[in-house]
């Protein structure tokens, strides 16, 4: 096994897993037993488990971690995220509207100093890790159900309908459109064009997305919030618009952060 991300070394990410799967364990355990007792505290932990567990499969990614071997933590995102829908759901109905800064992925504004593209973001992270852990098809139906969005973003809602939801209302907008007009334009090009357009996307991925909370932690050692770790730059998302519209692998060499052996044309 050989480190994916060359940012960090082996035993970091080893740790770092570590740090994870104890801190999804006790999290979930101080949620569990009542320790956070206001509603709203309730759904900001929720939320955080969920953001963790997906956290946790991308630094088993960038360890090395087989796609194969990658499977359990993909599949275990999902009721991390049901429990956050569960759990909103037991909010006063006065604030049912908290819930929105959590749960949608555009049009809302920033949780807890995390800018809501943030939510989007690992949303398309974790599709891209169902599908390519060939995830069962019920399993992606549940995932595409829970995050809902339907109508709302094309992007989105072409990536559900290739998944599986083939009955979904697609818009003809993104949330945001200066960093994935480019990808979003894939969907309807001549395939001579998808390269180009996928090569542009790729190119200025990690430049546009200067909002996410993990844009330059890996020159943070300072790690202050859980949002603060270095997991790996990765465009998963550019790999899973590759495999669902069947484009043959041709990006350049000099995009480091295109996961390629997640691309399988």
């Amino acid at each position: 096994m050989a480190v994916r991300d060359i940012r960090r070394d082996e035993g970091y990410f080893s740790q770092l897993i570590v740090d994870f799967d104890d801190a999804l364990q006790e999290t979930q355990t101080a949620l569990n037993e009542g320790e956070f007792s206001s509603p709203t505290e309730r759904v900001e932990v929720a939320q955080r488990l969920f953001q963790l567990s997906i956290m946790r499969a991308v630094a088993h990614y960038s360890y090395g971690t087989s796609v194969r071997d990658l499977s359990p933590y993909v599949l275990a995102i999902l009721p991390y995220r049901q429990q956050l829908t569960a759990t909103a759901d037991k909010l006063p109905q006065p604030h049912q509207f908290y819930r929105d800064d959590f749960e949608k992925l555009g049009g809302v504004g920033d949780t807890e100093g995390s800018a809501n593209i943030n939510r989007y973001v690992y949303t398309l992270w974790w599709l891209t890790l169902l599908q390519v852990s060939n995830a069962p098809s019920q399993h992606i139906n549940e995932a595409l159900l829970i995050i809902g969005e339907q109508g709302k973003d094309s992007l989105l809602d072409n990536i559900a309908v290739a998944l599986g939801d083939t009955k979904r209302e697609v818009a003809t907008s993104l949330y945001y459109p200066k960093v994935y007009q480019t990808l979003s334009d894939v969907w309807h090009a001549t395939p001579k064009k998808q390269e180009k357009l996928m090569n542009t996307f790729v190119g200025q991925w990690y430049s546009k997305l200067e909002e996410a909370d993990w844009y330059d932690n890996h020159e943070c050692d300072c790690e202050f919030e859980y949002t603060d770790y270095y997991i790996g730059y990765w465009c998963f998302e550019a790999a899973l618009v590759a495999n669902l519209l069947a484009i043959p692998l041709k990006i350049k060499q000099s995009h480091v952060v295109m996961p390629k052996d997640l691309v399988v044309n």
